[in-house]
């Protein structure tokens, strides 16, 4: 696991994270890439939790599991989409090159969803790269803050 890792879930009620990370149901869906800055801003903003919040956070995901897509699929496959309904996403914003008791997570308050307009990674899908590049939009409620701590190392 490493920062801009990215773990999705459909299920109605959000699930936790511990010190080991998003386990099932979370299912590893791809990454968003460390230039995302709009997604960077905004997790500064929640580490200060006064004042000003982020209501809402636009980046990129590139899909690197078949087990995640934009849309629904029809019935058949094991496969968890955006659409309609969104899916609660959590991202590991674990600063690089630390400790494993130093992880940090932070999912979304709201359940994501996808922007119109949504575009696909050049190629289809290489192998070892993104088999799709899609812009997600996450929300807060008023006087929120979009993103949340899922789970946070605690210091001494």
């Amino acid at each position: 696991m490493s920062w801009g890792d990215v773990w999705v879930n459909g299920d109605k009620v959000r699930p936790g994270i511990d010190a080991a990370g998003p386990r099932a149901p979370w299912i590893a869906a791809g990454v968003i890439s460390s230039e995302e800055r709009a997604f960077v801003e905004a997790t500064q903003l929640l580490r200060r939790t006064r004042g000003a919040h982020a209501r809402a956070v636009e980046f990129d995901l590139q899909l690197t599991s078949s087990a995640v897509s934009r849309e629904r699929p029809g019935t058949g496959k094991a496969v968890v989409g955006f659409e309609p309904d969104g899916l609660w996403l959590a991202v590991d914003v674990t600063p690089a090159g630390s400790p494993e008791e130093d992880a940090r997570y932070v999912v979304f308050a709201q359940r994501v969803h996808v922007v119109a307009g949504a575009r696909r990674a050049a190629g289809g899908g290489t192998k070892g790269g993104p088999r799709a590049t899609i812009r997600l939009r996450g929300r807060a409620r008023s006087r929120e803050s979009a993103l949340e701590w899922g789970y946070r190392a605690a210091r001494d």
